[in-house]
């Protein structure tokens, strides 16, 4: 992709520049313009070879760029993900008194602005289908709250969007969302009437019926899977059990600074009586510092920002200079005939502005298809599959590719016109 989109651009520009239309004779048209036009129809191969070097450079760039605003969106939605939303709070193993539901309300200390119960546990429960049944790790959720708090995609869902889940939760009490393979192994299906045995192995352990109101792939906060999600009233109401294993809350900042102001607020005011173990999309990636989704690549973009801008600078001098050395008889002659030399500065100018513009372009856009292979790679690391994004790439970070390496190539190109003013008709004609 990467040299094979560089040399497909330039025979690109190669087709076009011996196409240029040129005024009939006697007419030139202006100096700089008609001779640069002649120019580049008739040796639009030499421009090639720095549209190559320059564009190589830059799509390498670019891509790198690209690649790492996407590493970095796919860890912060891998995480939410695995968390849930951005905080998750859990009742500590030291506190003996189990907290309720309604410690919900509790949580919504500054800096976070609401949070959900919710009560999951691995086995908690036995689907009974039509044909089978098996234990599974039922979670309920109260519809309302969640779709607010978690973090929620129309990917993990079947039929259906997100939005629409949540609101056949909420709008039929006994509704259940089921996971596709726990669908496929028991033969359920949306519509199918199915009963769940709910609390399994405790006091509060009951028979209900339920309506399964819709099929899904993922669930945010359960990276390992859960196989059911119910209505939190209903599991209430049958079990007559209020107690909540954990809860989710959604801060108002989603910034370290933000998560780290709620958590102190959180451990200083409900978790002061009742102690609780609070997580965040930034611990979430800390346990993951000894794997590959915890490598920093800003150093590396960072580096390679510097290599662009540098090869684009010595590509297109090495481009210039190879001008200077060819073109001297042509140049001279050029002078000869009445030619200013600030016009034949511009015209040198003017080829090298084009090689560096279309090198430019070409190189983002196969920078751009080499960032969509490069993505593949993160595909194993991350629990949600990543995809190509532009969202966090930076002002300053798109200047220093996109802007500098073609100025540094035009300040070079012009410190390289210095050669003009050195030439000597008497040298050539010595040499002949």
């Amino acid at each position: 992709a990467w040299f094979g989109g560089v040399l497909l651009s330039v025979r690109a520009f190669e087709a076009i520049t011996c196409r240029l239309p040129l005024p009939g004779p006697p007419r030139f048209g202006p100096v700089i313009r008609g001779t640069l036009s002649r120019s580049l129809k008739r040796r639009s191969g030499a421009l090639a070879t720095g549209i190559v070097g320059v564009g190589l450079v830059i799509a390498l760039g670019f891509s790198l760029a690209i690649f790492a605003a996407t590493y970095d969106a796919a860890k912060a939605a891998d995480s939410r993900f695995v968390v849930g939303s951005d905080l998750r709070v859990t009742p500590s193993v030291l506190n003996r008194r189990p907290q309720p539901s309604s410690f919900a309300s509790k949580l919504q200390v500054p800096g976070v602005s609401v949070a959900t119960p919710v009560v999951s546990k691995p086995e908690n429960s036995v689907l009974i289908g039509r044909y089978n049944q098996d234990a599974k790790q039922l979670t309920a959720i109260d519809p309302a709250s969640f779709g607010r708090v978690a973090a929620l995609s129309d990917s993990f869902f079947v039929d259906q969007s997100a939005t629409a889940a949540m609101a056949a939760l909420r709008a039929d009490r006994e509704g259940l969302l089921v996971d596709s393979q726990t669908a496929d192994e028991l033969s359920v299906a949306p519509g199918d009437r199915v009963e769940v045995l709910l609390a399994r192995g405790t006091k509060y352990q009951t028979l209900r019926k339920f309506h399964v109101v819709g099929r899904f792939d993922r669930f945010p906060g359960f990276p390992q899977g859960t196989n059911l999600v119910a209505n939190l009233a209903y599991y209430r109401a049958a079990t007559t059990s209020t107690r909540a294993d954990f809860f989710l809350a959604r801060t108002a900042d989603h910034s370290h600074a933000g998560l780290a102001r709620a958590i102190a607020a959180l451990q200083s005011g409900p978790g002061k009586g009742d102690p609780i173990t609070v997580e965040s999309t930034a611990t979430a990636l800390d346990k993951d510092q000894s794997s590959l989704t915890a490598l920093n690549v800003h150093g590396l973009v960072d580096l390679d920002s510097l290599y662009t801008l540098l090869m684009s600078a010595a590509c297109m001098t090495t481009f210039v200079f190879g001008l200077m050395l060819q073109r001297r008889r042509e140049y001279v002659t050029l002078l000869a005939q009445g030619m200013e030399a600030r016009q034949l500065r511009a015209l040198v100018l003017g080829e090298a502005a084009l090689v560096a513009l279309c090198g430019l372009a070409t190189g983002v856009l196969v920078g751009t298809v080499m960032a969509h292979l490069l993505v593949h790679v993160l595909r194993p690391l991350f629990f949600l599959d990543p995809h190509v994004t532009f969202a966090t790439l930076t002002t300053a970070r798109v200047a220093r590719l996109v802007v500098l390496p073609p100025a540094a190539a035009l300040a070079a190109a012009l410190a390289a016109t210095g050669m003009l003013n050195r030439m000597r008709p008497t040298e050539l004609l010595r040499e002949l």
